[in-house]
């Protein structure tokens, strides 16, 4: 879901960098960011759980 969430506000962001809107623009680059560290924080965190479930 992260990443269909990032590339749709991604998508936002580079529409509203074309017209001119900073705020808009700004404001959709950091929601893209957040999504985009959940997912990489969801991806580090099962990968330690799988390295303590097999050691």
């Amino acid at each position: 879901m992260c990443p269909i969430i990032s590339i749709i506000f991604a998508g936002l962001a580079y529409t509203f960098f074309q017209d001119g809107n900073m705020q808009g623009f700004y404001i959709n680059i950091f929601i893209t960011l957040f999504f985009i560290s959940l997912m990489i924080r969801n991806i580090l965190k099962e990968k330690r759980r799988r390295n303590e479930k097999n050691n």
